[in-house]
């Protein structure tokens, strides 16, 4: 089945917003049904182009996803070029309507007429309701042979069409687009996948490291995802039925664990920060951070888990030379003595915070994110990691290369991985 997905907006050729809905689809369709997209197209806010897209897209594929362009607004247009694709009338669907009116009503909002062409659809297309949004989602068949000849299903090319807004993209297609495509795939073949994940592992290593399982395990696809600064190892595993899928799957998850060691900390939905809050409320125990480079940033990761509240206490961003001497009581003289980027200030900071909030572990950061500053010993990038615990203190210190903000995000995800290791057993 060739899968094929066309994104529209201006917005998204200008950078102003990422597509982040792609990815969110590709993955789902990977896990749930063991098919990949062969094309993805952006276009802009263009009757033609969105017409062509359309047109082209259809000839080709047997599925096509089209998100964006469903909006109320003048420059929301893809309703009326899939209608114009398909050679039919924008029609009103009484049910979209009703639905839209319903949901203003609700709200107490006063219906615009530029909202009620959110119930326009293309003559002949099914329609299904957004329960996060007012747009509908609709389902347009173009028949084989309307355009030229898809490739595969005889019945035509079907193509979705959704909002991009993300939550109501990720509520239809999780819902409605992707159930459908596993139910057009039709084969008894049951494929399965798993999603390692690593940090501190170069993806050229990973790939390194798993080689031989992929030459031992055939009906297993191994790939790989960069997500800075993680690396992902995508496991795809085919067979005659769920048993034996499910078995090999675990086999060959287990195998790779083993390769990866510390390095793999969690699989498929798992974070880093969820899997460090787990562990520290398993051992009924509490993280407190002192971050000057990193501004937070370590914070914001933690709380974004929910219940992070049973397992961590709080944090100061202490960015000042006086923040860190008022709030976490580091010694003038040794700020003086050593600089505020020096193994022995990430050391302070660690260690008086863990003594002031009374909690079991804590961690700090301090060094130079960029552009600006360092020095010959600590160039810009590098960043001293301070963690303090049961078993004492220790300081480690890290040269990250990149920008502001890359810098900034592997220092606070080497910090969360230096203590989960270090709450599961591992020295370094």
């Amino acid at each position: 089945m060739r899968i094929e997905t066309i994104c529209t907006g201006d917005e998204l050729l200008t950078g102003l917003t990422s597509d982040t809905n792609s990815r969110f689809f590709q993955e789902a369709l990977l896990d749930r049904t063991g098919l990949t997209v062969r094309r993805g197209v952006v276009v802009g806010d263009d009757r033609a182009d969105i017409i062509e897209a359309l047109q082209q897209a259809v000839s080709r594929a047997d599925v096509v996803l089209v998100s964006g362009g469903l909006g109320p607004t003048s420059d929301d247009l893809t309703a009326e070029c899939a209608a114009a694709a398909a050679g039919v009338p924008l029609v009103q669907s009484d049910t979209a309507l009703r639905h839209i009116e319903e949901r203003f009503k609700a709200r107490g909002i006063v219906l615009s007429e530029n909202n009620r062409r959110q119930a326009q659809v293309p003559q002949g297309a099914e329609v299904v309701l957004n329960q996060e949004g007012s747009a509908p989602m609709f389902i347009q068949r173009f028949p084989a042979g309307a355009l030229s000849t898809p490739l595969g299903m005889n019945g035509g090319c079907l193509v979705f069409f959704v909002p991009g807004v993300p939550r109501e993209y990720r509520h239809l297609v999780g819902l409605h687009v992707v159930p459908r495509i596993a139910a057009l795939k039709g084969s008894p073949e049951v494929r399965k996948l798993a999603l390692l994940k690593t940090t501190g592992l170069p993806e050229s290593h990973l790939d390194e490291r798993v080689a031989p399982l992929a030459v031992k395990y055939p009906k297993v696809l191994f790939g790989f995802r960069t997500h800075p600064p993680e690396n992902h190892l995508k496991l795809l595993a085919t067979g005659a039925t769920e048993a034996e899928t499910s078995a090999l799957l675990e086999q060959v998850v287990n195998e790779a664990r083993a390769v990866l060691g510390p390095t793999c900390f969690g699989r498929d939905a798992e974070t880093l920060p969820g899997v460090v809050l787990a562990r520290l409320e398993a051992r009924k125990e509490f993280l407190a951070l002192a971050e000057s480079c990193t501004g937070g940033m370590i914070a914001e990761q933690l709380t974004a888990s929910p219940g992070a509240s049973k397992s961590f206490y709080g944090g100061a961003a202490t960015y000042l030379d006086e923040a860190k001497t008022q709030w976490l009581g580091v010694p003038e003289g040794l700020i003086a003595q050593f600089g505020a980027v020096s193994s022995e200030c990430a050391e302070a900071m660690a260690k008086n915070v863990r003594e002031h909030t009374g909690v079991q572990w804590s961690l700090s950061t301090t060094g130079w994110a960029g552009p600006s500053g360092g020095d010959a010993e600590n160039p810009v990038g590098t960043v001293y990691i301070g963690i303090a615990g049961p078993d004492g203190v220790k300081v480690v210190k890290h040269r990250f290369h990149g920008d502001r903000e890359r810098v900034r995000s592997f220092a606070s995800t080497t910090a969360l991985d230096l203590l989960r290791k270090r709450l599961e057993g591992e020295s370094s």
